[in-house]
């Protein structure tokens, strides 16, 4: 794995070697997963996503007017969630492709298989977390600067912790790909997903691709299309009725691919 690929990274007691709880193979999958290009990648990817494009806010049009704050959340919020499904397919099949050679030492262990997949999916899921709450601080900070945290801040926070919840069962597939095939296909889902929130989320059969739903909940939130220009007043975008859809289409599809996961680790050969 991304760091010492020894079984006794999980503890150096045999038995609890020998049948690790769930905490204690996630807290090793997560320890991993910070070490190394993965661990910068969650702070590099909302970064680039939000700090060139506040500077670029400050010379628009808009800025004369007074509305930097409006232009940088747009942009901002625009890139990210285009930018969720790629964020979760590479670290997923980076992590992965640096666990082959530990998972074939792991999987000889009597631990049930599908813990190893949850776990792996637990990690990653506190990795986006994180990603998403570096997304949240920096634009707070841009919200800060212009004097509009106050009245923004409950838009922050759901714009941040909505869209993640609806990526969620994404995040899942990511896994599952890149367990099942590697990197090269998870990786063109990632690029697949992107597309997605671009050309899709803004379609009325959205809900049929898993990729599209951080965008689609994005949009009323942000007010924004997914070119990053402000909605009409009466745009049915910004119906939030498709925000509880797209969370509950995210979690089915994590319970689906759990399964999936799990099975297919309990038949893999080592």
């Amino acid at each position: 794995m991304a760091g010492s690929t020894s079984p006794v990274a999980l503890g150096s007691d045999p038995g609890r070697r020998d049948h690790p709880s769930l905490r204690d193979v996630t807290l090793t999958e997560l320890k991993r997963m910070r070490r190394g290009f993965t661990g910068w990648f969650v702070i590099i990817a909302p970064s680039v996503a939000t700090i060139p494009l506040y500077l670029v806010s400050l010379f628009s049009p808009e800025a004369r007017s007074g509305k930097t704050w409006q232009v940088f959340r747009d942009v901002s919020l625009e890139g990210w969630g285009i930018l969720i499904p790629m964020t979760a397919a590479l670290l997923a099949a980076l992590t992965v492709r640096a666990d082959t050679d530990a998972w074939r030492i792991l999987l000889s262990y009597a631990v049930p298989r599908p813990r190893y997949f949850t776990a792996k999916f637990l990690a990653l899921a506190a990795m986006t977390s994180a990603s998403t709450a570096v997304l949240g601080v920096l634009l707070a900070g841009g919200a800060a600067l212009n004097g509009a945290l106050g009245e923004n801040a409950t838009q922050i926070l759901q714009a941040c912790l909505l869209p993640w919840l609806a990526g969620l069962g994404g995040t899942a597939l990511a896994l599952f790909v890149a367990v099942v095939w590697g990197l090269g296909p998870t990786i063109s889902l990632g690029v697949f997903g992107m597309m997605s929130g671009m050309l899709i989320s803004d379609k009325d059969w959205w809900w049929a691709v898993p990729f599209a739903w951080p965008m689609r909940v994005v949009l009323p939130l942000a007010g924004i299309g997914p070119n990053g220009v402000p909605l009409r007043a009466d745009s049915p975008l910004r119906d939030r009725g498709v925000i509880p859809v797209a969370i509950a289409l995210s979690f089915a599809l994590l319970a689906a691919v759990w399964v999936a996961g799990s099975v297919h680790l309990k038949r893999k050969e080592i």
